[in-house]
C-alpha cells in the first residue's frame, strides 16, 4: 500500500488511459477481443490475487508514467504557432503562458528596493521591465512588432524571453518553498498531484474523444467525412515544421500524438469506406465495431473539456501559491502558529 500511495496520481492517469486503449482494441483489433476475455478468465481461475494485483499495478503505473510525461509536454509545447501577415497565432493556454501570466500579475511592482541576498531580484526586475503591461501573456493572437533598425520581427523574441524569465524565476521560487519541509508544503503537494491527475485525464480524454469522433464520422458516406482529419493534420504539420526547425533534439511528443491520431483516423475511415460492386453502392464494412451513439461522443467531449478547465484553474492556483509563499519567506513574515490540542 505504501508504493500505491506514493504513485497514486500516476496510477489514476494509467487507469484512465485504459479507456482509449480498450477503444483502440475494439476499433482496430476487434477479432482479438475474445482472446483478451479468455485471458482474463484464465487469470481469475488461477486464484492468485497478489500476482494479478502486481501485474495490474505494473501495467497501470507504466502506462500512467508514459502518459503523464507526454501530457506534460503536450500542454506546454510552443511549437503550435504560425504567422499570417503581421499577426502571430499561437496557443495561449500552456503551462508556460499560464505561469508567465500569473507571474506578471502577482510579482510585486513599484519602486521598492529589492532586499539584499535575493538571488532572483535582478531577474525579477528585468522580467517586470520587459513587459510591464502584461501585453503578451495569455493571448492567442498577437500583432507582430517590427524593429525599425533591423527590420526583424521582435515580438516572438520578447514572448520567448518573457516565458523563459518567468520559468527561471518560478523554478527557483518553487525549490525554495519546497525546501521548507513536507508539513509546510502540504497544500502545494496537493495542488501538484491534482495538476498531474487533471492534465493526464485531459490528455486521456482527448485521445478517447478523438477515437470516438473518428468512429462516429465513419458512418457517413460523404467524402466530407475526411475533413475530420484536418484538426490533426494541420496542427501536426505546423508543429513538426517548427519543432525540427527550432529545436530538433527534443522529443516530438505533440507531433507524434497528432500525426498518430491522424493516421488512426485515416485507417478507420478507410476501413469503413463504401464499396461499389456491379454499379451498386454497398454499405461500408463495419469490421465488428458497430456504430457509436452521438451521446457518447458528447459525453467524452464534456469530460475532456471539464478535465482541461480543472487543470487550467489548478495550475493558476499552484503558481500563485508558490509565488506568494516565496514572497512571504523573503519578507520574513512570521509563520502562523497552529495550536496543538491535547
Amino acid at each position: 500500500m505504501g508504493a500505491f500511495s506514493i504513485a497514486f496520481d500516476t496510477i489514476i492517469v494509467g487507469s484512465l488511459a485504459l479507456t482509449w486503449v480498450l477503444l483502440v482494441i475494439h476499433l482496430f483489433f476487434s477479432d482479438k477481443e475474445l482472446s483478451i476475455g479468455k485471458l482474463l478468465d484464465w487469470v481469475g481461475k488461477q486464484n492468485q490475487p497478489a500476482v494479478a494485483g502486481v501485474l495490474l499495478f505494473a501495467l497501470a503505473y507504466s502506462l500512467g508514467s508514459a502518459v503523464s510525461r507526454i501530457a506534460q509536454d503536450f500542454f506546454n509545447d510552443d511549437d503550435l504557432h504560425f504567422r499570417v501577415s503581421h499577426y502571430l497565432f499561437r496557443v495561449g493556454v500552456t503551462e508556460s503562458s499560464i505561469r508567465t501570466d500569473v507571474s506578471c500579475h502577482t510579482l510585486p511592482r513599484g519602486t521598492a528596493t529589492p532586499k539584499p541576498g535575493d538571488p532572483v531580484a535582478e531577474k525579477r526586475e528585468a522580467f517586470k521591465d520587459n513587459n510591464p503591461d502584461c501585453t503578451y501573456t495569455g493571448r492567442w493572437i498577437i500583432r507582430e512588432t517590427i524593429d525599425p533598425a533591423t527590420n526583424q520581427q521582435i515580438t516572438a523574441k520578447w514572448i520567448s524571453e518573457q516565458e523563459d524569465g518567468a520559468e527561471e524565476i518560478f523554478r527557483f521560487q518553487e525549490a525554495t518553498v519546497l525546501l521548507q519541509g513536507t508539513d509546510s508544503t502540504e497544500r502545494l503537494r496537493q495542488f501538484h498531484d491534482q495538476i498531474m491527475v487533471l492534465r493526464g485525464a485531459a490528455f486521456d480524454g482527448m485521445l478517447a474523444f478523438s477515437l470516438c469522433l473518428f468512429w462516429w464520422s465513419a458512418k457517413f458516406q460523404s467524402w466530407l467525412r475526411w475533413a475530420v482529419l484536418l484538426p490533426y493534420l494541420f496542427p501536426g504539420a505546423i508543429t513538426s515544421w517548427n519543432h525540427f526547425k527550432g529545436h530538433p533534439n527534443g522529443p516530438p511528443y505533440m507531433e507524434f500524438t497528432l500525426l498518430t491520431l491522424a493516421a488512426a483516423g485515416s485507417c478507420l475511415l478507410w476501413q469503413h469506406r463504401p464499396k461499389k460492386k456491379d454499379g451498386h453502392r454497398e454499405h461500408p464494412a463495419q469490421n465488428g465495431s458497430g456504430q457509436i451513439r452521438s451521446a457518447y461522443l458528447l459525453l467524452s467531449l464534456f469530460l475532456t473539456v471539464s478535465a482541461f478547465l480543472g487543470w487550467w484553474a489548478t495550475q493558476v492556483l499552484y503558481d500563485e501559491q508558490v509565488i506568494y509563499s516565496y514572497q512571504s519567506l523573503r519578507e520574513g513574515l512570521p509563520r502562523p502558529v497552529i495550536p496543538i490540542l491535547r
